[in-house]
């Protein structure tokens, strides 16, 4: 028998108004105030902050006091420069923005004797001073140049559900939910691009509607005193990786075999072993020869990610010895009654001609023939390598649009599709029992910063399991 629980979620998130205003968004922003050499606030400071894998590029001004502020910044590496009339130009290069991450970054121009730019490169990172939340943020790169991932194939996952746990403060309890900071799992709130990838059975995290490794730009773990724009005490936030200016991809794949696990202690062989993860991926501007060229406007992520483990569990069972598939009950001390006359079976022996034919079908079809441990043995007289495998295939596309360079749109779409096997209990001729596993997720999000104080962001997403 199967069930099939489905969560429809339609998210819109409008922030229409002066100042900042933050709702379930996992955009960055930059804060920051531009100063000359005694120390007085720079006024109309132009400050340029350009995401230098799109190209994409957004001016603001300094205001009276030379403050500044960009927020609705998507997660990428930065190049920001500031310029005023009478002052050397100054660019920090290299600044990293993660989801949600607010960063501080001052600058102190110079007077100039003549037209220069003031290169700043290999800075410390910014301490973030304006928010008093423990966060932290495990890149893309690390999930897949790290063994972090290891593990939770072998499992038979390829989701990063698991490898949260290498992260302080995360663990899975024995529900396979996951806690933050010793929060119950219905304090969490999870995210996928900005929409929850809550399960509606038990209001825990679906742990497979993660995007492939490959597909993840950022996983941003808040454990405590968060804002109330997170929704829950605890929150983890993942961004899936967008294209950029250059195209980029890999194939790869993963092996795991018998020859190198060592014999279970109960069984005379090693249960097969012969793991195969595979897949590739690919991103970059969109471009059709002589059609449409993409660059520093459109751009395309993809992945495909399959998982085939056909591995084996050993199972130990007790099953009718030889004696007792005859008849011979004497190895049962208490008496064994006949059930017509209400008398004792001599020696407690049931007449071969008193065992029906459905009882010694079910003997014959349904458990098999003891083959471990002393003759007439009753319990753990059955050892076998059962196999369970466990098989998965899954796709991701992201699309990004930057319609200018102060409004911009992606969709993302997530499907997964799972096979597990679990061994049977009582008799192995049982068969093992199938849990297959659909999971799905589309986001779409537009962003437009309307002028430098208003700014609206709208998304919509759908997720299914």
């Amino acid at each position: 028998m199967f069930t099939r629980a489905k969560k429809y979620t339609i998210c819109a998130l409008a922030l229409l108004a002066p100042g900042v205003a933050w709702a379930q968004s996992t955009f960055g922003s930059f804060i920051g105030n531009v100063k000359d050499p005694s120390g007085a606030a720079v006024a109309q400071c132009i400050v340029t902050i350009k995401n230098t894998a799109t190209g994409a590029e957004r001016s603001v001004l300094t205001d009276a006091q030379g403050a500044y502020m960009a927020v609705n910044m998507e997660p990428s590496k930065y190049e920001i420069s500031m310029a005023a009339p009478g002052f050397e130009k100054k660019t920090f290069a290299g600044v990293e923005l993660t989801a949600r991450q607010e960063i501080r970054i001052d600058g102190a121009l110079s007077v100039a004797a003549q037209t220069q730019t003031v290169f700043v490169e290999g800075a410390a990172a910014p301490i973030n001073t304006e928010v008093s939340n423990i966060a932290e943020t495990k890149l893309g790169r690390e999930l897949t140049d790290l063994p972090v991932a290891i593990g939770s194939r072998a499992t038979g996952s390829t989701s990063a559900f698991a490898t949260l746990t290498t992260q302080p403060g995360v663990e899975i309890d024995n529900n396979n939910n996951l806690s933050v900071a010793g929060s119950k799992p219905s304090m969490l709130s999870v995210s996928i691009d900005g929409i929850s990838s809550v399960s509606p059975r038990n209001t825990a995290a679906i742990p497979e509607l993660f995007p492939s490794f490959d597909g993840i730009a950022e996983i941003r773990v808040s454990e405590i005193n968060n804002t109330a724009e997170f929704g829950g005490i605890s929150d983890i936030t993942t961004i899936s990786k967008s294209g950029t200016n250059a195209f980029h991809g890999g194939v790869y794949e993963n092996n795991q075999n018998t020859a190198y696990d060592a014999r279970n202690t109960f069984s005379t062989t090693v249960p097969k072993l012969d793991l195969n993860d595979f897949g590739g991926f690919l991103g970059g501007p969109v471009r059709l020869p002589k059609i449409y060229n993409g660059a520093n406007k459109t751009f395309f992520y993809g992945d495909f990610e399959a998982l085939r483990l056909p591995r084996q569990t050993v199972l130990v069972e007790s099953v009718p010895s030889l004696a007792l598939r005859s008849g011979d009950l004497s190895a049962y001390a208490g008496a064994i009654m006949n059930p017509l006359t209400g008398t004792p079976f001599p020696g407690n022996q049931i007449p071969t001609s008193q065992i029906t034919p459905v009882a010694a079908n079910v003997l014959k079809y349904l458990f098999p023939l003891p083959n471990t441990g002393p003759a007439n043995s009753l319990v753990n007289n059955y050892v076998s390598n059962f196999g369970v495998p466990i098989s998965s295939d899954q796709g991701d596309l992201r699309i990004d649009q930057q319609i200018t360079g102060n409004q911009t749109i992606f969709a993302r779409g997530t499907y997964k599709y799972k096979l597990g096997q679990t061994a049977p209990t009582g008799s192995p001729l049982a068969g093992p029992t199938l849990t297959p596993e659909h999971d799905y997720a589309l986001t779409v999000a537009h962003n437009w910063a309307i002028r430098p104080s208003i700014y609206n962001e709208i998304r919509a997403g759908l997720t299914g399991s």
